[in-house]
C-alpha cells in the first residue's frame, strides 16, 4: 500500500476510535504531503509533511502514533507560541515539545496499544507530566548546563539539528526526536491568515471533542477529555498574544529570550524582551462605556496597556477610548508613552463599530487594533485590519483573535 493510502487509513482509524475521535476535525485543518525530500515529518503548524521511506518503514500502530504526534503540535500551535525558544536553542526547544506531546499521547493512549511510539522518538519522562513546554526546556537547559549534556530526556540521538539530526549527540536519553518542527515555515504566514488557522483549529477541537462526548454518551467514548487542557484551562494570555505578535512581525521578531522581561516572572510567564523590534503604528481602543469607566475593570484596562506597548513596541501608538462615541484620541511616537499622561474619558453606551468607522473616517492604517473591554458590546462593527480583543470574563469576539484578561 502506497504511503499516502496508509496515511489516509491512519486518519480513518483515529476519527472511528472511541476517544482519538477528539482529533476528527483537527485532521481536517491544512494539506497532507507525501515527499521524498522529508526524512521524517514535519508540520508548520497547520499544513504536514511525511516522508514516504520514513512512513513505509513504520507498522500500522507507529504511523498512528506519527499522525497524531503532528497533529498535537498543530493543536497546540507550538511552531509559533515557542518560536523564540527555537532561536535560542533549536535542539532543546524540539525536544521539550516532543517530550510534552508524547506525554499527552502516552497518557491518552493510557496502554490500550492503539499507537506505538516510533524508533528515536522522546520517551515521555513521568517527572515532566504537568509541565509546559517552557518549563520542560528550563529543566533540560539547566540538566545540558550543569551536566555537560548528560540530562534526561536529551537523547542518545546523534546530532543537535531538528528531527533525527546528523552528527554526534550527548548525553544518555531516550533519543532526539522523529520529526522536525517547521518554524521557518510558520514565520512567512501572514497575520490575518494566522489569525483565521488559529480560529481554525480551537474551532475543530471544539468539533472533536463534542463527538468524542457524544461517543462516550452512547457507552461507547471516554469521560476524560483529550483536549480537556485546551478547553477548560484559561490560556495565558501573554502567550497568545505573544504568537499574535510574532504574526504581525512575520518573522522578524528579534526578541531575546536570554534576558527575559521582568514584569512577568512574578506570573510565571516568559516573556521575551523586544529589543530592536517595531510593529509600525497601532490603535489600542478602550471601552471607556458605563460599564467600564470608574470600575475595576478599566483600572485593570490600564495596568495592562504597559505591557502590551512594552511587548509590541510600535513605532507609534493611537489611545482612542469610546462608548457610543469617541471620547477621546492621543497619540504616542515611540518610547513616549507613560501611563500617568492617559487621559480616560467616557461612560456612555457601547457601540464596538464606532472605533473603527473613526479610523476608516480619519484615514489611518494601522498594522493592528487592539480593543480593551468588558465584552458587554451592543454593535461589534467589522474591519479588515487584525484585531485583538482583550476581554474580561469569559466573552469571544465574533471576530479576530480574542484573550482573557482575567
Amino acid at each position: 500500500m502506497k504511503a499516502v493510502d496508509r496515511i489516509k487509513k491512519a486518519h480513518v482509524a483515529i476519527m472511528r476510535h472511541k476517544k482519538w475521535c477528539a482529533y476528527s476535525g483537527v485532521l481536517a485543518c491544512g494539506d497532507v504531503e507525501v515527499s521524498l525530500d522529508i526524512p521524517s515529518a514535519c508540520t508548520d503548524g497547520w499544513n504536514v509533511q511525511y516522508g514516504e521511506a520514513f512512513v513505509d518503514a513504520l507498522n500500522d500502530e507507529e504511523l498512528r502514533y506519527l499522525v497524531l504526534h503532528e497533529n498535537t503540535h498543530k493543536s497546540y500551535r507550538h511552531t509559533t507560541v515557542w518560536k523564540g525558544l527555537a532561536k535560542e536553542n533549536p535542539r532543546l526547544a524540539n525536544i521539550a515539545m516532543d517530550l510534552f506531546v508524547n506525554l499527552s499521547l502516552d497518557d491518552t493512549d493510557a496502554g490500550e496499544g492503539f499507537i506505538k511510539m516510533p524508533e528515536k522518538g522522546v520517551k515521555g519522562d513521568p517527572k515532566y507530566r504537568g509541565w509546559n513546554v517552557k518549563q520542560i526546556y528550563d529543566a533540560l537547559k539547566q540538566e545540558q548546563e550543569g551536566g555537560a549534556g548528560q540530562g534526561e530526556g536529551e537523547g542518545e540521538g546523534e546530532g543537535e539539528g531538528e528531527g533525527e539530526g546528523e552528527g554526534e549527540g550527548e548525553g544518555e536519553g531516550e533519543g532526539e526526536g522523529f520529526d522536525e518542527h517547521d518554524f521557518e515555515g510558520a514565520e512567512g504566514v501572514s497575520a490575518k491568515e494566522m489569525e483565521a488557522r488559529g480560529n481554525e483549529i480551537e474551532r475543530a477541537i471544539r468539533q472533536g471533542e463534542a463527538l468524542r462526548k457524544k461517543r462516550s454518551a452512547n457507552g461507547a467514548g471516554d469521560a476524560d477529555g483529550v483536549f480537556g487542557d485546551l478547553l477548560k484551562a484559561k490560556v495565558d494570555w501573554r502567550e497568545v498574544l505573544r504568537e499574535w505578535i510574532t504574526a504581525l512581525t512575520n518573522g522578524k521578531d528579534e526578541s531575546t529570550w536570554r534576558k527575559p522581561n521582568r514584569r512577568y516572572l512574578a506570573d510565571d510567564a516568559y516573556m521575551p524582551s523586544m529589543q530592536g523590534v517595531s510593529v509600525g503604528e497601532i490603535v489600542i481602543g478602550f471601552d471607556t462605556s458605563g460599564s467600564c469607566f470608574g470600575t475595576d475593570t478599566m483600572t485593570h484596562f490600564v495596568s495592562e496597556i504597559t505591557s502590551l506597548i512594552e511587548m509590541v513596541c510600535p513605532e507609534k501608538v493611537h489611545v482612542i477610548y469610546w462608548d457610543t462615541r469617541i471620547a477621546g484620541h492621543q497619540t504616542f511616537e515611540e518610547g513616549q508613552f507613560a501611563v500617568q499622561q492617559m487621559k480616560v474619558r467616557g461612560g456612555g453606551g457601547t457601540d464596538g463599530s464606532i472605533l473603527f468607522e473613526y479610523l476608516r473616517d480619519k484615514h489611518m492604517n494601522p498594522v493592528a487594533v487592539v480593543q480593551f473591554s468588558d465584552g458587554e458590546v451592543g454593535d461589534w462593527g467589522r474591519t479588515d485590519w487584525p484585531t485583538l480583543w482583550a476581554l474580561t470574563g469569559n466573552m469571544r469576539a465574533p471576530y479576530g483573535t480574542t484573550i482573557n484578561l482575567d
